[in-house]
């Protein structure tokens, strides 16, 4: 069997997992259940680091700001998302490695469309030491729409193309969306 043809192969058995988790529904209340996804990392892409302005203070808020739930809900007031899907912790620890207990918070928001890369994961990290891990989980996600999307939905790839692991100081996030640039603003004003 070829290469894309692995590639494939795991993204169709992923998707069909991801299918029947879905349908056990998850613990927890206001957590969705996982709806697709797979997991290929063969390629890179540069993570983008902002740092800090205000001298590097760790508090669980920086002054005036939010948590990542709340910065999520400001996201859906202000644009359109592609039937969005919330992950859970089984999802994003078995498809991604993100180990839920180094998380404080996050939200990892995928859509259900499976002719849409859209994505939007903004996660606060317990310990700095942690930071470069989860920007290194980020980007699997980044490889693996690039991967499914680059032979069948151009449109798809480079909306996933144009799109960067970001983090500062605690916080790792990714937005893969056409209205990237309006996501990105209010996460940036949230955290």
């Amino acid at each position: 069997m070829s290469n894309k043809g692995k590639i494939r192969g795991k993204a169709a058995l992923a998707v069909i997992t991801a299918a029947l988790l879905a349908g056990c529904g998850q613990a927890g209340g206001d957590a969705a259940p996982a709806q697709s996804g797979s997991v290929v990392a063969d390629g890179t892409q540069e993570v983008e680091r902002i740092e800090e302005t205000d001298g590097g203070a760790q508090e669980d808020k920086t002054a005036g700001g939010k948590t990542a739930p709340e910065i999520y809900e400001e996201i859906e007031q202000t644009v359109e998302l592609i039937s969005p899907v919330q992950m859970g912790d089984d999802f994003i620890n078995n498809y991604y490695g993100i180990e839920p207990e180094k998380l404080e918070e996050y939200v990892f928001v995928m859509s259900e469309e499976a002719t849409s890369a859209e994505t939007v994961v903004l996660m606060k990290v317990k310990e700095e030491g942690d930071v470069e891990a989860m920007c290194a989980a980020l980007q699997v996600v980044v490889d693996e729409k690039r991967s499914e999307m680059q032979d069948y939905l151009p449109e798809q790839f480079e909306i996933v193309d144009k799109s960067s692991v970001k983090s500062k100081g605690n916080y790792v996030y990714l937005v893969i969306s056409e209205q990237a640039d309006a996501i990105l603003q209010v996460i940036e004003k949230g955290i």
